[in-house]
């Protein structure tokens, strides 16, 4: 329409031409939503690390405002948290510098948390810059589930059955599909005639493991897609740990060990079949105690107690008071119990107050031994399995997980962030 047309051209005048838009309150969702991509810097100038960092943003935008003249494509950006507190606390900015990810506006989960160089940050906005989605073109005489899907056995992705590349569903696959590249595969074949465009789950070559998506719509699809392509029960390591305790969730996690696939395939099962309405509440983990034997000592365990199960809720870690291959096999409904006494506080009141008339079973209370001197308040990665657990206790251990947010040696951390 004209007035879009209007209010492209008045956006093009007041940030075209900078190499780093300067965001605030006032143009941050019109300059953001515009762009396909966007990669914003939220600095302080007091702090340190951001003064080391903003010559190398500058220099980013510089650079790639040459490659990529369009704002419509890409948009480097940068948010001063002095002046736009109101901007920092709306994108949950905890941490200087912190460099967030935008797709057409929308805020994404991962950050950019790679090396701090003009090559490094180029070349990671260039590779995201890149189309993902594989496009099939259809021929006329093809029946459309005879069109071949590249999917490999067991590997899952969403399939889009267009008329065009201009058709409204096709954009809305898009943009999906840009959004969570991280989190599936796309397939988009176009060309299909005389039938309703769908969108579908397919796991491997096999039409028959197709699940359609229940309504159109881009909301509707961005949920299908995490449902389908987002594993309920994920591995936790030293490497995207911080990116865990990030998305703010308490961790229930299985601490399992080494050699026993059957356990965590045991675990996961459970939770598909008992947890997965608690998604949006709890982050489901499976650990390798013998790399989180840390961890094991403050809850009074070790590798010879494996499996073990426990939460942190980033505040203290609780462990599960029952048997776990037993619970796994016999009585799946004990976790279920296990994240409802976390949510209604019963697990915290529990190791102040005494476990409550009616509970047979609670957590156990655990001792943590006082840190020796030197001794460095972070979980480390060396094994301490052989360390002895305590013998008695009186209060929930604190956090373990926490301490592998990020690190204060990269960031100046504004508070607790957990």
């Amino acid at each position: 329409t004209m007035l879009k047309q209007i209010c492209l051209l008045i956006l093009s005048l007041s940030v075209g031409g900078a190499s780093v838009v300067q965001l605030n309150d006032a143009n941050v969702k019109s300059v953001l939503a515009a762009s396909k991509f966007s990669f914003v810097n939220f600095y302080a100038d007091w702090c340190h690390f951001s003064q080391a960092l903003s010559p190398i943003i500058e220099e980013v935008g510089k650079k790639l405002k040459q490659e990529f003249p369009d704002d419509s494509q890409l948009i480097v950006g940068k948010v001063d948290c002095d002046r736009e507190v109101n901007l920092a606390q709306s994108f949950k900015v905890n941490k200087y510098p912190t460099m967030k990810v935008f797709r057409f506006g929308q805020m994404q989960k991962r950050e950019y948390r790679g090396q701090r160089s003009v090559e490094a940050i180029s070349e990671f906005i260039k590779t995201q810059l890149a189309d993902t989605v594989i496009r099939i073109e259809k021929s006329e005489s093809e029946p459309t589930d005879a069109v071949p899907i590249p999917l490999e056995k067991d590997q899952g992705g969403i399939v889009g059955f267009f008329t065009s590349n201009n058709s409204t569903g096709f954009v809305e696959f898009s943009r999906v599909a840009s959004m969570l590249r991280d989190d599936c595969k796309f397939i988009s074949v176009v060309g299909i005639k005389g039938e309703p465009e769908k969108i579908v789950f397919q796991k491997g070559p096999d039409v028959g493991s197709r699940i359609s998506l229940p309504k159109p719509g881009e909301d509707s699809l961005k949920e299908f897609v995490m449902s389908q392509c987002v594993p309920l029960v994920r591995e936790i390591t030293f490497q995207n740990a911080e990116e865990l305790t990030e998305e703010g969730l308490p961790f229930f996690i299985l601490f399992y060990p080494n050699d026993d696939s059957a356990i965590v395939d045991s675990f996961k099962s459970v939770v598909e079949r008992h947890l997965s309405h608690h998604r949006r509440s709890v982050n489901f983990l499976t650990g390798q105690g013998a790399v989180f034997s840390h961890p094991l000592h403050h809850l009074g365990k070790t590798v010879s107690d494996l499996p073990v199960v426990a939460i942190d809720s980033f505040k203290h870690m609780y462990v599960f008071p029952h048997d776990v291959r037993d619970s796994l096999q016999s009585h799946p409904e004990r976790f279920s119990d296990f994240v409802a006494d976390l949510q209604s506080g019963k697990l915290h009141r529990e190791f102040h107050h005494g476990p409550d008339p009616t509970t047979a079973a609670s957590p156990q209370h655990v001792e943590v031994p006082p840190e020796q001197p030197g001794e460095k308040d972070h979980a480390p990665r060396t094994d301490q399995a052989k360390q002895q657990p305590p013998s008695h206790a009186t209060s929930p251990p604190k956090s373990v997980f926490k301490n592998l947010s990020p690190s204060r040696n990269r960031y100046t951390i504004l508070r607790d962030e957990l």
